[in-house]
């Protein structure tokens, strides 16, 4: 033991002579989990690790998963291991603040909760957006949208029963372009049409209503979404009359303006999941068999935005997957995620509550953990270093 403390002492001391650049240099090539440990060895180390014109250069990749649930929720890696590093637990702390967060999205190393302060009414929630590697975070306030009420108050008569539209709310953040981030808030109705859309910018502080442009069309919300060119990507089906007339992947700016319409790689298809992996949007669509079963997933690429050319990049089945020989998306099982730079997907299981890898070079399944949440409940995480300016509240 005192060896180790006296390489450690003598690493520590030696560390202030090594020129900026050559410690960036070793640090690029370090595992994200003990960069975030170098960040205590000295004051130095953790500027130059957070320093916006270097943190480029250093390991940004997905880091694991933040979990919400009944047993308090967490965050584990990509291996499915709990680790300690990553943590809103800072968050607690604030005064007014309650641990009592709903993962909503994520995007570049922020994350976007849903959240009420302490004694407030539920009609009243607001959101919070954060940096867990900074633990920078800056509360919203409520957009103005209220949950039905599941009862009546006096239970006298249902026509005071009040419906409202169920809300999805997304993170647009862009460290290139902008310290600000941006809120689209799409307001659907029961019939899964977007009848209203709401948008929010740190740099104005406001909420604006803005006009939807989603028509009769439906928006796979489950299916999740792309951040990619600085817009986000929802997979879109487009109906003609009561027929499905074709897939399409709609891009969205943040302030809720569609920017770019794509047609999928086939006409007619059941979507599972639009993703960004490797600098290229990837879309994964369930394909059936002659009998109409549900038997497996094709992973396409877009492999030239500008020219909208589609690549089958790789088949599975769900028999490999999950162990069966039919499966349908959002009832037996989710796509969470896949991975920004390698050929990875990440399933939930949704029978036994299993988060589950699939690596498609390989064509190994790994099986994580089992969370014991749901998969709406889970939000990946690509940790980013650098302080932003649009995040008040910094922990001293």
């Amino acid at each position: 033991m005192d060896r180790r403390l006296k390489r450690s002492a003598t690493a520590a001391a030696a560390a202030p002579v090594l020129p900026d650049d050559a410690l960036v240099e070793i640090l690029s090539r370090v595992p994200t989990r003990s960069l975030c440990r170098f960040k205590c060895v000295s004051k130095a180390w953790r500027d130059l690790i957070a320093d916006r014109l270097r943190c480029t250069r250093l390991p940004q990749t997905l880091e694991g998963f933040f979990y919400d649930g009944g047993d308090g929720g967490g965050f584990i890696n990509t291996l499915g291991k709990p680790a300690a590093l990553a943590s809103l637990s800072f968050l607690g702390k604030q005064p007014g603040i309650e641990e009592d967060f709903a993962l909503l999205h994520s995007c570049n190393g922020l994350l976007l909760l849903g959240h009420r302060r302490a004694g407030d009414s539920y009609d009243s929630l607001g959101y919070i957006v954060c940096n867990p590697a900074t633990e920078q975070w800056v509360t919203v306030p409520s957009s103005g949208w209220k949950p039905s009420r599941l009862h009546n108050d006096d239970e006298s008569d249902d026509s005071d029963t009040e419906i409202s539209p169920t809300t999805f709310t997304y993170l647009v953040f862009d460290p290139a372009a902008s310290p600000h981030f941006q809120l689209v808030q799409f307001w659907v109705n029961d019939n899964s049409r977007v009848e209203q859309m709401q948008t929010y910018s740190s740099k104005t502080g406001v909420w604006r209503e803005r006009e939807s442009t989603w028509h009769d069309d439906i928006v796979a919300f489950f299916a999740g979404s792309a951040f990619l060119r600085g817009m986000l990507h929802f997979c879109n089906s487009n109906f003609f009359g009561f027929e499905l007339d074709v897939e399409l992947i709609v891009a969205v700016n943040g302030k809720g303006g569609s920017c770019r319409v794509i047609i999928g790689p086939e006409k007619l298809c059941d979507v599972a999941f639009v993703g960004q992996s490797q600098g290229l949007l990837h879309y994964m669509i369930q394909h059936e068999d002659s009998t109409g079963e549900m038997t497996g997933l094709s992973i396409w690429v877009l492999h030239d935005y500008d020219a909208e050319e589609w690549v089958l990049k790789h088949n599975v089945t769900f028999l490999q997957l999950f162990g069966r020989m039919s499966c349908r998306v959002q009832y037996d099982y989710s796509v969470v995620a896949i991975h920004p730079d390698r050929n990875l997907i990440f399933f939930f299981q949704h029978w036994d509550l299993i988060l589950k890898s699939y690596d498609m070079d390989s064509q190994e399944v790994c099986t994580l953990c089992t969370l014991g949440v749901g998969c709406q409940n889970i939000l990946p995480y690509v940790p980013y270093f650098a302080k932003s300016s649009a995040l008040a509240g910094i922990r001293s």
